[in-house]
């Protein structure tokens, strides 16, 4: 098999400064939220005395959702391949995939957000609305959100 490098592909697939589309989501925003879910969860087990029903069911849970953030990695891996081949309008697998990506996200974001208070929570630990710019534009003009604070989604040429 032969490899061929893109040049800026580092760059290209570098996490965004900011998330504010499911499509800038990337492997790499993914281990800190595990790494700080993995803590509080641990956290509320320890607490837990142990041999109890509720330190299994606190064990159990701190394993479901590390399980759920290897498995948004390996997504977001598969989503990078689509991305640097430029197949991210392509139907079928394609689609689905890039359609579970903030769904994943934000499951993982909104447990989070309950220890929002703790110094080591990162504000871009947000929810995700849209895909991307155009997606945005597209329910906005549908369902007439403002939602938004009015914010102007717009593409590069746009």
């Amino acid at each position: 098999m032969t490899r061929y490098v893109t040049p800026g592909r580092a760059a290209f697939l570098a996490p965004a400064a900011i998330l504010e589309f499911a499509d800038d989501l990337r492997p790499a925003d993914v281990g800190p939220l595990q790494d700080f879910l993995a803590a509080r969860l641990g956290e509320i087990a320890r607490a837990q005395p142990e041999g109890t029903e509720a330190r299994w069911v606190a064990e159990q849970l701190a394993r479901t959702i590390d399980a759920d953030c290897r498995d948004l990695d390996n997504a977001l891996v598969s989503w990078e391949v689509e991305l640097t081949e430029g197949n991210i309008d392509r139907v079928g697998l394609v689609q689905t995939l890039r359609q579970s990506l903030p769904t994943e996200w934000n499951r993982l974001v909104e447990i989070a957000q309950r220890f929002a208070d703790h110094p080591d929570h990162l504000p871009r630990w947000l929810r995700l609305r849209y895909s991307c710019a155009e997606h945005a534009e597209f329910v906005e003009q549908r369902t007439g959100d403002a939602s938004d604070g009015g914010i102007s989604h717009t593409t590069a040429e746009g």
